[in-house]
């Protein structure tokens, strides 16, 4: 392989890799967020019998929303639950075959997530849907056009993956190795 086709291999990874990290950041403050909309709502209840109107709107719609934000970084982080029944046993090559496999369906499934909530996000944008009863709507087709937006991410990072774990999977056992604790750690 040519250097400058490992350089845009690279350049891939880390633009994934910095997209994915920034999108979990702003998960993160949104959840700090929400618990600060929270505790005031119950203070607010408790203490001067004066809600905060329309926390559990946004709460509602910010649970999925988090979810999203975070699901990239957690499939590039390779953090979600995995079987070891098959892969334990395998070499390099065929674990690089099993994640492979994982990833594609995990694109696959992304990709149904995106195609199918398209219609829902294209309609919600064209009536500027709306969610809630008496003092306060939220509007839903932001969040709508979130889960659309991180499923298109979701294949991408998925196919980067796929990529991976067939062309270099040696490289990637070397770093999930190096990112287990050490059993005298804990």
């Amino acid at each position: 392989m040519g250097t400058s086709a490992l350089n845009r291999d690279n350049w891939i990874e880390q633009t994934v890799g910095v997209f994915s990290r920034g999108l979990n950041i702003l998960s993160a403050v949104w959840l700090g967020s929400i618990a600060i909309l929270i505790l005031c709502d119950v203070v607010g209840r408790e203490f001067f019998q004066s809600p905060v109107y329309g926390t559990n709107e946004i709460v509602s719609n910010s649970v999925v929303s988090i979810l999203f934000l975070q699901l990239p970084l957690t499939i590039l982080t390779r953090s979600s639950l995995r079987t070891t029944i098959f892969y334990g046993v395998a070499g390099t090559r065929g674990r690089g075959f099993i994640d492979a496999v994982s990833y594609f369906l995990a694109g696959l499934l992304f990709l149904a997530i995106a195609v199918g909530s398209w219609p829902n996000m294209v309609e919600a944008w064209e009536i500027l849907e709306q969610e809630g009863s008496g003092i306060i709507t939220i509007p839903v087709y932001p969040i709508r056009t979130l889960v659309v937006f991180v499923s298109f991410v979701g294949v991408i990072v998925s196919g980067l993956l796929v990529y991976q774990s067939l062309r270099k999977p040696e490289l990637y056992e070397e770093s999930i190795a190096a990112s287990e604790p050490n059993e005298g750690d804990a």
